[in-house]
Parts: structure tokens; C-alpha cells; sequence
């Protein structure tokens, strides 16, 4: 009898990726297939692969988090790992290494390269493989699998309006040039009837949180925090939001996982003694933190995510709510813009497309005049243009500019939203395309 064949199990949610790497190696090798991180997870624990290529960001479990899995104390000891994603930054690959892969390849590749680097990794050992096992009756011990709140549904249709409480990206900006727009980093209010569903926690939630506290004057609050990642301008005014604080609120914060730790855990590290007076533990109010893995209930609206292209874990919303649609993409770097336009990065950018396609509202990053962005390519942000050319092609109603360059001053910005709406007049639609400002509230 012949030596047997190596095994490789190939995770990803593209069907034609999967489909085109078991043609690369399927003569060579036993692969198999998994169509998300989850899937592939509990695949690897059944089928105990010696090789493992995976895609980065896939639902309910991404790369980052599969790699670390696969590499620790609960995986399968010497298997190898190779990550393959059309996340070209050196961010991205410096995570997936440090996760535990041991190669990182850009889409799209060669198959000679994938053939290549297979044969390498797998000529240096195999994994350990004991008999094959049936994946475990809870493949989530840690419990990162996303929760649904399916809170009362209201018979009547709530009033819904959107507040701006930050609009700047990258860090706060002041002084007598930015009044008009603001300084405050990325915060939005998407209130519904008298539910707060809050979108990123930059230094726009602290303002959030005295207008709430006023407002309700003692009434619990029950809120739900949407993060669609963790730098800094995206979480920095999460310790100053004193609804947090008062032992009567209830809030649920959700995000995915982080590349190398539990979303409870990064808001945990950023309000270390080293960096703030007050620890996450003593926060009085009733406090979730939630992991997605898919779409999620609170009863007067659902929310879903997507994955988006930016250095490390970053992801967009879509909230449908009492018949309105508002789809949130802050820190986001068309694919094409980054590789020059391949098929591959032509589906990915028509996927980020259809997930806000319709959308009565669509607030997205768009942070550089194509000259600025000559030397920022690869930063993970957008274009004017870009953003423009974006919400035509997707059939969005309204369009706010936002995430503004902390260089840009209320001139600047002027400017740039009368471009923009010159742009969105010469595509030949109907968007209501203008510029987002702290303090800016839009009625749906």
C-alpha cells in the first residue's frame, strides 16, 4: 500500500476560491472544504488536517480567530497554516503571523505560489493526527457566538432620526477651524422611538452621554453600542460616557472578535490603570459585551454586519428598522483602488456594494481628495470620488460624508462637499449627498 495523502482542509465563505484551491492541490493532496471560520474550526477538530488555508475576514469566525485556535492548547498540534486574503496591508499579515500562521499570501496568487508554499510547509512535518473525532456538542466554550435580544416589537411604526456626535477620523481636532464640522472622532445616534442604538464610541459618546442622562433625568437607559473596530478614534470616548456609570442602565456592546483577544478584553486593556483612573470592572450600569456571528435582534431593529478594508479587524452595519435601512462604512479602502482592479477585487467591492444597496441613509468614510490620496494609498480609507461613485452604483437616497481628514478645516471641508455634490449631479441620480457635522440630526 502507497504512503496516504497529506490532508488539507481549505476555509473560506467564496465558493470559487474554495472550488479553484481544491483544483490547485486536489491531485496531490485529501482536501476538504469549509465555508466559514466556524465551520472550518469544527471541520479541523473532526478531520485533523495536516495544512489549513484560510481566508482572513468570514463569518462567525474570522482568520485571525481560527489560526489562533488551530495553534493553541485545544487544536491539533504541528498542523501549518497558510492565510489568504485580498488584505494587502502589512498590518493584516504582521496579525495573522503573530495568530499563528505560517504564511500569508495576498489575493489574487498563482497557483504555482500556493503550490509551492503548500509543498514547503508540508515537507517540514505533519500535523499530529489521532483518530478521527466528532466536533464537539459546543464548539463556543468561550462564548463569543453573537446573542439575539428579541425585545418587544411595537405595533406602530417609531420614529426614527439619526444625530451626529462625531465626525472627525483619525483624532480629535479643535481650535477656531473646525467649528462648523467638529472635532469629535466617530460617533452616531440612530435613535429609535426611545431606544438608542449607538454606532462607534470616539470622543463624540461623551457628548452622547450628558444628552442622555438629561434626557431620561434618572429613567433607566437600555442601549446597544455598535463598534466596527478598535483604534483609537473609534473607542477613545468610551470611559467619559457617564451613562456607564449609573448602576440603573443596561448596555450591549457589540463587535467581532479582535484579532488577538476578546472585545471585553481590548475595552478592558484601554482603561487600564496606565491609561485611566477607572477600571472597566467598577462601570456600575449592566454591561454586555457581544461577539457577532451574524445578524442580530433587539426587536425594533436588526442589525448586520460586514467585513470591511482596513488594517485589521474592521466591519460596516446595516440597521433595517420600522421599514428604513441606514448602512454605516466608516474606514473603508475600495479593493480596486488598492490592488488596480482584478476580478477578485471587482466581487469584493460589488459585495461591499450590495450590503448597503437601497439604503435610505448611507454614512460613509470618505476622507481624501484623490490628490491626498496619492500618498495615503494603502492607509485603508476612501476617496471623495470613490465614495460619490459608490452610493450611485448602490441606488443609496442620502449620503453623508463623513470621517473628515483632521487636516481638513471648515473651508476645506466646504469645498469638498460642493465637489462631492457636483459629482454625485454628474452620475445622473437623485442622492441627497452632503457633508455630516457634529450636531446634525436627519429624520427617516
Amino acid at each position: 500500500m502507497g504512503e496516504s495523502k497529506k490532508r488539507v482542509l481549505v476555509v473560506d465563505d467564496d465558493m470559487s476560491i474554495r472550488r479553484m484551491v481544491v483544483d490547485i492541490l486536489c491531485d496531490e493532496y485529501e482536501v476538504a472544504e469549509a465555508e466559514d471560520g466556524l465551520a472550518g474550526w469544527e471541520k479541523a477538530l473532526a478531520w485533523r488536517p495536516d495544512l489549513v488555508i484560510t481566508d482572513l475576514m468570514m463569518p462567525r469566525m474570522h482568520g485571525y480567530e481560527l489560526c489562533k485556535r488551530l495553534k493553541g492548547p485545544e487544536g491539533i498540534s504541528g498542523v501549518k497554516v497558510i492565510v489568504v486574503s485580498c488584505k494587502s496591508f502589512a498590518t493584516d499579515k504582521a496579525q495573522a503571523l503573530a495568530a499563528g500562521a505560517d504564511e500569508y499570501i495576498v489575493k489574487p496568487y498563482s497557483a504555482a505560489d500556493l503550490a509551492d508554499k503548500t509543498r514547503k510547509l508540508l515537507s517540514a512535518g505533519a500535523a499530529s493526527r489521532p483518530p478521527t473525532r466528532s466536533a464537539p456538542d459546543n464548539p463556543d466554550p468561550a462564548g463569543i457566538s453573537s446573542r439575539i435580544f428579541t425585545g418587544a416589537r411595537p405595533k406602530d411604526p417609531l420614529p426614527v432620526y439619526v444625530r451626529f456626535w462625531g465626525t472627525r477620523g483619525s483624532c480629535p481636532t479643535g481650535g477656531i477651524k473646525t467649528v462648523k464640522y467638529g472635532g469629535n472622532t466617530s460617533c452616531a445616534e440612530v435613535r429609535i422611538g426611545n431606544v438608542p442604538l449607538i454606532l462607534d464610541c470616539g470622543t463624540g459618546l461623551r457628548e452622547l452621554g450628558g444628552s442622555l442622562a438629561r434626557e431620561f433625568a434618572g429613567r433607566p437607559i437600555e442601549g446597544h453600542i455598535f463598534v466596527g473596530h478598535t483604534h483609537w478614534d473609534h473607542i477613545q470616548g468610551f470611559p467619559f460616557f457617564t451613562p456607564l456609570y449609573d448602576p440603573g442602565n443596561t448596555f450591549n456592546v457589540y463587535s467581532v472578535r479582535g484579532a488577538h483577544s476578546s472585545l471585553r478584553t481590548i475595552f478592558g486593556d484601554s482603561m487600564a490603570l496606565d491609561y485611566f483612573p477607572v477600571p472597566l470592572s467598577s462601570l456600575a450600569c449592566k454591561l454586555s459585551f457581544v461577539e457577532l456571528d451574524g445578524t442580530v435582534d433587539i426587536g425594533v431593529a436588526k442589525i448586520s454586519f460586514h467585513y470591511l478594508n482596513h488594517p485589521g479587524v474592521c466591519i460596516g452595519f446595516r440597521i433595517e428598522t420600522q421599514g428604513r435601512v441606514i448602512t454605516y462604512l466608516s474606514d473603508h479602502e475600495d479593493f480596486g483602488r488598492l490592488d488596480g482592479g482584478s476580478a477578485m477585487s471587482r466581487r469584493l467591492d460589488a459585495a461591499v456594494a450590495g450590503f448597503a444597496r437601497g439604503s435610505d441613509l448611507l454614512i460613509r468614510e470618505a476622507q481624501y481628495t484623490e490628490q491626498e490620496y496619492s500618498s495615503r494609498k494603502g492607509w485603508g480609507h476612501s476617496t471623495y470620488d470613490d465614495v460619490v461613485r459608490f452610493a450611485a452604483d448602490a441606488g443609496i437616497k442620502r449620503l453623508a460624508l463623513y470621517h473628515h481628514d483632521p487636516e481638513h478645516t471648515d473651508d476645506v471641508m466646504d469645498e469638498n462637499e460642493a465637489y462631492c455634490r457636483e459629482l454625485a449631479g454628474r452620475a445622473g441620480g437623485k442622492i441627497d449627498c452632503f457633508a455630516a457635522f457634529d450636531g446634525l440630526r436627519i429624520d427617516l
